[in-house]
């Protein structure tokens, strides 16, 4: 495989067939990634920025595809077609992700495209540029109000996470690819050694904890048959069900809140949905459960206790923009849920 410089004017079916697979496979796993990067956002104890750990899982795929193609924009393609892939998927970034997507594969053309056989130093740098992009377009569009500082340590993590886990993987299943001759263009070229795995221990253990958990994650906890309106009420309680914001029969209850987070501040705005204390009340918690937590769909999570809830009027289930959110009046910004699916009593 060739991953410098271009070898015809445009990419042939075999190529485009190649993209598309690529794309797809890295759009739908991007839910997954998501979710991964919020359990380690819990993990320090932060709203957001942490996950940037294992940003360079989304950048594997333009990667990949341009060190198997080989031709200018089979990066910037793969990378547009994964975010639309994304987007469509109910990607919680919505469509600013295409754009981000988009970037991160012109960069990796970009990158590629300056040396003539870029080996496993400089796929790692150019992996670590693009897998940062994406801290800079999001701080354009939503991060405004975040201190420098933070927005350095998240460029930083993701530098190290782009190196790694894009640059360093995408590098090596190319090797594993090119080994095994699965992609060869001609039934002429030689036979190929076999695949010493000893030298992709690293790959091998990555890919595959990445597609158990993906397994697991579509499995146990992704939802997508929770209509947009609905959520799932259960865990310590005696009658599970399923809320939905549309026949809630009970009284509505309107609010002002304001949203004031460690990086992010919405000024006193009017609010109208159903306590969810209300919503709780119906499902009958069970004698032992004292805490509550609210899931969102890519895993996401806020937790009370459930004296607090149960006694406050002000966290509410109210409609946003594409789902259900939680709206929690006298609560940190980080407690306050978007698309939230699940509500858990524990």
């Amino acid at each position: 495989m060739d991953s410098g410089g271009a070898r015809g004017p445009r990419l042939a079916i075999r190529d485009l067939v190649l993209v598309a697979l690529l794309a797809a496979v890295g759009g739908v796993l991007s839910t997954y990634i998501g979710y991964l990067g919020n359990l380690i956002n819990r993990l320090f104890g932060v709203p957001f920025g942490a996950g940037q750990l294992i940003a360079g899982l989304h950048i594997v795929w333009p990667l990949l595809a341009r060190r198997i193609i080989g031709r200018f924009g089979s990066g910037t393609l793969t990378g547009l077609v994964k975010g639309l892939v994304e987007f469509l998927a109910g990607g919680t970034h919505g469509v600013v992700i295409v754009l981000v997507s988009f970037v991160e594969g012109l960069l990796v053309d970009l990158g590629l495209s300056a040396s003539d056989r870029p080996g496993l130093a400089w796929t790692m740098a150019v992996g670590a540029v693009a897998s940062a992009s994406n801290v800079f377009v999001f701080q354009a569009i939503y991060l405004s109000g975040v201190p420098f500082t933070f927005i350095l340590v998240m460029t930083g993590l993701s530098l190290v996470s782009g190196a790694f886990l894009g640059g360093y993987l995408a590098w090596d299943l190319g090797r594993i690819l090119d080994t095994s001759g699965l992609l060869r263009r001609s039934p002429d070229v030689p036979s190929r050694p076999r695949i010493r795995w000893r030298r992709h221990v690293l790959s091998a253990v990555a890919v595959l904890g990445l597609l158990g958990g993906a397994v697991a994650y579509y499995v146990t906890v992704y939802d997508p048959f929770t209509g947009p309106d609905s959520v799932r009420i259960g865990g310590a309680v005696e009658s599970p069900y399923t809320f939905s914001l549309a026949s809630w029969e009970r009284e509505m209850t309107t609010i002002t809140a304001e949203l004031r987070g460690s990086v992010s501040y919405v000024p006193p705005t009017e609010y109208t949905g159903a306590p969810l204390s209300d919503v709780i009340e119906l499902a009958v918690p069970s004698a032992e459960a004292s805490s509550v937590r609210v899931i969102a769909d890519d895993g996401y999570e806020a937790r009370f206790s459930l004296s607090d809830v149960m006694s406050d009027r002000g966290i509410l289930l109210t409609m946003g923009e594409e789902r259900v959110r939680l709206i929690a009046a006298d609560h940190d910004g980080s407690k306050w849920v978007k698309r939230v699916t699940r509500v858990e009593l524990d």
